[in-house]
């Protein structure tokens, strides 16, 4: 969730979420918005490997299992688990090597398996029947935007939990051992578009075979499916980027001499605004004590020409507004 501050208190809420996956909960206020999923193009400037594209039309669709950043005690170990389920399903697997190092040359590689190396996920999970991974964010949301049934390994002990949804259901999570991974676990559960997260000191090959499975049901894949139609029609980083927007107060933002840039310091003991320029002229023609100058919103407005730049940068206002306001706030004076 990414949040906007004013200088004394909460103001506004915006979360990088799918509304189809999670919807809003009934008790988060109008201050807080579900954009959507943030997505980054890389398939269109992808070419994969001869032997990945081989590989993937030697058969079915095979199942994709990575950890991502995720390293472990003992790579081999969780190889030769992961190698071992992949017979146990009877199916076919990408696994990515990330940067546990997962599938050393000691172990030897299955016919029916693959390693991979770095593979833009919105290019490889169009290839895949169902996604097996840690829980990162990002790789959920490409796992779902594609309609692929997924289930989440995650790494850390296992505790009880309630969590509140908007359809008061109480289901169980893992308490983190690494940000967020249990908590999109669940909600994949929950959503019904794969199996309840296994906590890593938990994972055998049966129970790891036993999960690839339930992600190739029917049932499985058809809420995947249906997951992935609205996903594909949501626009959450352009609504994301509209919302902050929305509630930044543009106009408290704006030097009072010169509304078309952005103010950066205030006249002490006035509510007087005023741009670098502004100040720099003032200040040349003996109108202004650069001591009256305090910095006018500090972080809050940094934040707001950071958004800006990405706001504009998807077509919400025009190139030259974007270059004013950002550029001239940059080369204002620091403390």
């Amino acid at each position: 969730m990414t949040a906007l501050f004013s200088k004394s208190s909460f103001s506004a809420a915006k979360a990088c979420r799918s509304p189809a996956l999670i919807p809003k909960p009934h008790d988060w206020g109008s201050h807080i918005d579900i954009a959507g999923f943030y997505f980054l193009s890389l398939a269109s400037s992808y070419h994969p490997p001869p032997d990945l594209v081989a590989f993937l039309e030697s058969g079915p669709p095979p199942v994709y299992i990575g950890f991502g950043s995720i390293v472990v005690d003992d790579p081999d170990h969780l190889t030769r688990t992961i190698f071992d389920a992949v017979k146990k399903a009877g199916v076919r697997a990408l696994v990515s090597k990330g940067w546990g190092k997962l599938g050393t040359d000691e172990l030897g590689v299955p016919e029916d398996i693959f390693m991979l190396g770095n593979v833009p996920h919105d290019w490889l999970f169009n290839h895949v029947s169902a996604v097996v991974h840690h829980g990162g964010a990002g790789t959920t949301a490409a796992g779902v935007s594609m309609g692929k049934p997924t289930m989440v390994s995650t790494l850390n002990d296992t505790n009880l939990c309630r969590l509140h949804s908007t359809t008061n259901t109480e289901f169980l999570q893992v308490v983190p051992f690494f940000g967020d991974q249990p908590f999109w676990g669940s909600m994949i559960a929950t959503a019904g578009a794969g199996p309840q997260p296994i906590p890593y000191k938990n994972l055998t090959a049966d129970n790891l075979a036993a999960s690839i499975l339930k992600c190739l049901e029917p049932t499985s894949k058809l809420r995947a499916a249906e997951l992935g139609a609205k996903i594909s029609k949501e626009l959450g980083a352009e609504i994301g980027a509209k919302s902050f927007h929305s509630k930044l107060g543009i106009d408290t933002l704006r030097c009072s001499l010169v509304p078309s840039k952005v103010a950066a310091w205030r006249v002490r003991r006035t509510q007087v605004r005023l741009s670098a320029l502004a100040a720099a002229v003032l200040g040349k023609e003996g109108l202004l004590d650069f001591q009256d100058l305090k910095l006018y919103g500090g972080l809050f407005t940094v934040i707001y020409v950071i958004a800006y730049h990405f706001a504009t940068d998807i077509g919400l206002e025009n190139t030259t507004r974007k270059k004013d306001l950002g550029t001239r706030y940059l080369v204002a004076p620091q403390h």
